[in-house]
């Protein structure tokens, strides 16, 4: 029997183009995790924005432990920085969502509520930091977990 994968829907909520980005981000992430663990996954879906960013984004990855994933992943996940060329040098708040499931047929969430709670805050300036629902505040450079390094969360 072929287990299913697990399926990881990403959709932006909110925080205009920089939402979008951390759409793309994410998917990056989870796709440099799975390669760095070499398993198979597959994008099974992207809508992009008319600007080049990313709306949302479907992505399978096969045989990795589907709960495990969900509590270390699902829920709104929130990057703060001031954006690349800001004249105002303003932190700016964005928010997108992430659902794991073993169903690739289910449409992208629309409200923030159906999200689930904040599992995880990306702290870009002034500090590198990440805040994490279910660790605190871990002080390491979100660079290295969107690099696809788990570790820092005890997941490989």
């Amino acid at each position: 029997m072929i287990e299913r994968p697990t399926i990881v829907d990403i959709g932006y909520i909110i925080g205009g183009d920089e939402g979008h980005l951390l759409v793309e981000m994410l998917l990056g992430m989870f796709t440099a995790w799975a390669e760095r663990q070499g398993l198979a996954f597959d994008v099974l879906e992207k809508a992009p924005t008319f600007d080049g960013g990313l709306r949302s984004a479907k992505l399978g990855i096969h045989c990795v432990d589907r709960e495990q994933f969900a509590a270390l992943h699902e829920g709104a996940h929130t990057m703060i920085r001031i954006p690349p060329g800001s004249h105002e040098q303003r932190r700016q708040m964005s928010f997108v969502g992430v659902r794991v499931s073993d169903r690739d047929d289910l449409p992208l969430p629309q409200e923030m509520g159906d999200w689930g709670d904040e599992r995880r805050r990306y702290f870009f300036d002034p500090d590198r930091a990440i805040t994490d629902s279910r660790l605190g505040r871990l002080e390491i450079d979100p660079d290295v977990i969107f690099a696809g390094d788990f570790s820092a969360f005890g997941f490989l």
